[in-house]
């Protein structure tokens, strides 16, 4: 049997890394920052706990952020997934997903946690959706901060969203 490994989510940092969200990093086999990083430190302190797949948000325009990629393609424990700041772009570059063998798509940008099962079909694996939210909260007009804990078990993604006071 294999182990089961987690990869912490988070997206919408505005070049803030609150304590409690790096806390609840630690422990992480992987982290994916889907966007709007805001500085090279919070990209830094995270690579510390973990490997990291990060993307460039729309707000990520000076020399650090310019140098992120669009979109981020990997695989842990058997899970492939791809990540980009908007939904719109995930639509865009993987129409079927499940046919590129992806089974996570992760996505930031709306500060709006969402957890979406795509795909279902008869003896077929949905595809995870997934926004964690803002893990900063920056503007006045934010939910409350968030990230998400996806554990992978027999390569199968199964995500909870942590909100934070």
């Amino acid at each position: 049997m294999t182990r089961d490994v987690w990869i912490a989510v988070i997206a919408d940092t505005h070049g803030l890394l609150p304590q409690r969200v790096l806390d609840a990093c630690a422990g992480a086999d992987h982290i994916i920052h889907a966007g709007d990083v805001g500085s090279r430190d919070v990209l830094d302190r995270l690579t510390r706990l973990a490997p990291v797949s990060v993307v460039r948000g729309n707000r990520d325009r000076d020399a650090f952020g310019l140098r992120l990629p669009d979109e981020a393609l990997g695989e842990v424990a058997g899970l492939r997934f791809a990540v980009v700041h908007k939904r719109r772009d995930l639509k865009a570059a993987h129409p079927d997903p499940r046919a590129e063998g992806l089974g996570l798509l992760v996505y930031g940008d709306s500060h709006r946690a969402e957890i979406r099962y795509r795909g279902h079909e008869p003896g077929g694996i949905p595809v995870l959706w997934l926004n964690p939210g803002t893990a900063s909260a920056p503007l006045p007009h934010d939910p409350r901060p968030s990230m998400a804990r996806v554990v992978v078990r027999d390569g199968l993604p199964e995500a909870r969203i942590t909100y934070f006071e």
